[in-house]
Order: C-alpha cells, then sequence, then structure tokens
C-alpha cells in the first residue's frame, strides 16, 4: 500500500491518477443519477466524465505548472493572476459544453434564452471549480509533506550509519602516528617549527572531530583541512615530494560534504606517496563552474606496484565515499570517474555546488 501511495515512479503516478479520477467519476455520476432517476446512468456517467476533465485540467494547470513555476518562485502576483484566468476560461469553456451536452440531455427546460454563458455564471462557476482545486492542492500538498518526511527520515538514519563510519574509513590513523614522530624529531632539531606544526594538527583534528560530523561544510574549510594535512606529510617526506595544488579563487559559496576532498588526497599519499620510495608526485585540482565542483586528484605510483593489480576502489574507503554520495546527492547527481593506468592513478570527482535538496518540490512534478 505504502509502495502505491509513494512510489513516484511513472507506472505508479499513472496508475494513482486514474483511479482517483475512475473514482470521482463514479462517485459523482452516482450522486447524479439518484437526483435524476428519470435520465440513464450512463448518459450522467457521460456527463459527469466530461465535467471532471475541466476540474481535473485546471487542478492539474495549477498543482503541475502554477504552483511550481510561480509561487513556489514566490511570483505570488504572477500565480494569482494565471490563476485566476486559468479558472476563468476553463469555466466559460466548461459552461458552453455544460450547455450543450450536460444540461441539454438532462433539464433543457431550466436553460435560459440566453444561455448559461454570461459573465456572472462563468464567475460563480470560476469560484466553485477553485474550491475544488484548492482542495486538491492541500491534499497534494498533504501528501508531498507525508512523502518529503519518511524521506528526511531514511535520509537521517542513514546520515548516521556513515558518520559512524566516517572516521574509521576515511581517517588513516598512521598519519597521526607518523606526524607525532615526526614531531618528537623536529621538537629536537627545529624546536622553533614545533608550534607551527602542533597548530596545524589541532586544526586537522578539530575538523575531523566537529566539522566531519555536519552534512555539509564550506568548500574553503575543506580545502584548508587539506592545505594543513599537506603540510603536515611534508615533514614525513621532506623536499622529494612534489605536490601541486590548484584551485578556483571564488569558491565561498559552495558547499561540499566534510572529508570527501580529504579523503580522495589521502588516498594519494596512502596508496602513492608512502610506498614510493623514490621522488613521488601528486596533483590536486578544484574547479568550481556552471553549479558544479569538480575534485581531480592524481597521483604517481611506485615502482614496486607498476603492473600489478592494487585495488583502491575495492577497499572500504571508496566503498563507504560511495555510500555517502548515493545518500547525500542520490545516484544521478554526481559524478565519479576512476583511471587506474599503469603509472598513476587518477580520481575525478563532481557534484553540485551548492546543498540545494529541497524534497518536496523536487517530487512536485
Amino acid at each position: 500500500m505504502n509502495k502505491f501511495l509513494y512510489n513516484n515512479t511513472i507506472l505508479y503516478r499513472s496508475s494513482r491518477h486514474i483511479l482517483f479520477f475512475v473514482i470521482t467519476v463514479l462517485l459523482f455520476s452516482f450522486i447524479l443519477y439518484n437526483q435524476h432517476a428519470e435520465q440513464s446512468y450512463w448518459n450522467m456517467l457521460r456527463v459527469t466524465c466530461i465535467n471532471a476533465l475541466f476540474f481535473f485540467g485546471y487542478a492539474y494547470i495549477t498543482i503541475f505548472l502554477l504552483i511550481p513555476e510561480f509561487l513556489i518562485k514566490r511570483k505570488v502576483v504572477w500565480f494569482l493572476l494565471l490563476f485566476a484566468l486559468v479558472g476563468f476560461g476553463l469555466s466559460a469553456l466548461k459552461l458552453i459544453v455544460s450547455e450543450t451536452i450536460f444540461y441539454a440531455s438532462i433539464s433543457p427546460e431550466n436553460v435560459p434564452e440566453n444561455g448559461y454563458l454570461d459573465l456572472r455564471s462563468i464567475v460563480v462557476n470560476t469560484k466553485d471549480m477553485s474550491f475544488i482545486v484548492a482542495i486538491l492542492c492541500i491534499a497534494k500538498y498533504a501528501k508531498d509533506y507525508i512523502y518529503a518526511e519518511r524521506i528526511h527520515k531514511k535520509l537521517e538514519q542513514q546520515k548516521k550509519a556513515a558518520q559512524k563510519k566516517l572516521l574509521g574509513s576515511q581517517f588513516d590513523p598512521h598519519f597521526m602516528f607518523n606526524t607525532i614522530n615526526n614531531l618528537y624529531a623536529l621538537s629536537l632539531l627545529n624546536p622553533e617549527k614545533t608550534r607551527e606544526v602542533i597548530f596545524r594538527i589541532k586544526i586537522v583534528l578539530n575538523y575531523i572531530i566537529d566539522e566531519s560530523q555536519k552534512e555539509f561544510v564550506t568548500l574553503k574549510q575543506e580545502i584548508a583541512l587539506v592545505d594543513n594535512y599537506i603540510q603536515l606529510e611534508k615533514l614525513r617526506y621532506g623536499k622529494r615530494l612534489q605536490v601541486t595544488f590548484d584551485k578556483d579563487t571564488d569558491i565561498s559559496k559552495s558547499n561540499i560534504p566534510p572529508m570527501i576532498l580529504f579523503f580522495l588526497v589521502e588516498n594519494c599519499f596512502k596508496h602513492g606517496s608512502s610506498l614510493d620510495a623514490g621522488v613521488p608526485w601528486i596533483k590536486i585540482r578544484v574547479k568550481v563552474s556552471s553549479g558544479r565542483i569538480t575534485l581531480e586528484t592524481e597521483n604517481s605510483k611506485p615502482k614496486s606496484v607498476i603492473g600489478k593489480h592494487i585495488p583502491e576502489m575495492e577497499g572500504e574507503g571508496f566503498k563507504n565515499l560511495v555510500k555517502r554520495l548515493n545518500i547525500l546527492y542520490g545516484k544521478e547527481a554526481y559524478k565519479l570517474d576512476i583511471e587506474n593506468k599503469q603509472e598513476t592513478f587518477r580520481v575525478k570527482l563532481e557534484v553540485p555546488a551548492k546543498k540545494s535538496f529541497e524534497v518536496i518540490q523536487k517530487t512536485y512534478r
């Protein structure tokens, strides 16, 4: 039953609309038949069906066109004007049809000499149609609200499950152990630089503990985290590590799930630089364009693994990354490309630049 009411595939949506139309027509045709028992029921059914087309047409134009395009976008004046004009036009057309089909077949003696098509009748009929359409809109809003609440609760449950795995799956504790060891050595060789390193460690840990629990953070915050992480890793590799970090300057208005870029960069160190005794390199690119954020990381492979199968995508880290993206964006909203070449490993991720998930508006159509 829940699947029939809330599933938004074409089959279920069309079935719901057809069933509602049929029930409405049968109900009102039965009422009309009781009021005019001298008439044929099939004639009542035909008349009711024709008139119902105008009511449903008015409702569908309002619900699926006027509300999404004008009312939700806060164009209230345009919505009210078009709502009235559409109702007036459909009312006039309905009265023309009713005069020739409805009253002519039921009670032609009650049809005035000048017919029903006058301004007063059109206004009264528009008022009646608007009342019924308003009821249908309220029912639609109520259904969408219940649907949105169900989706929200489901996302909250999935979000909590994803957050429980976040620290374990996306943060390598060996990084912290290595950094502490490097910090100890640095305190002996270059005490003046120790304060800077401690400050960077504090930033990274605060972000992982606090910011990573949020659904979204600013792209600027995520980039700052990665910058500090890279500087800490350079303590370990020294001058032999080559890191290129290209990023757009206008990133202040963009949002991203926390730890996404961090995970991609950490993966470069974990599967590339940490195994390379030579001169490893990492390239990081962040671009914001046309409402999309593009995150791209590329790293060299150590000679010891060239030609071997390294299952980066089979690890828990990438699996949890895909799960998080599916939960936060949906499978169709992001794009993840992996290039596992012989000497390099490249990841390119595209996500929407803003966190705009208005479930009710999204499901309205």
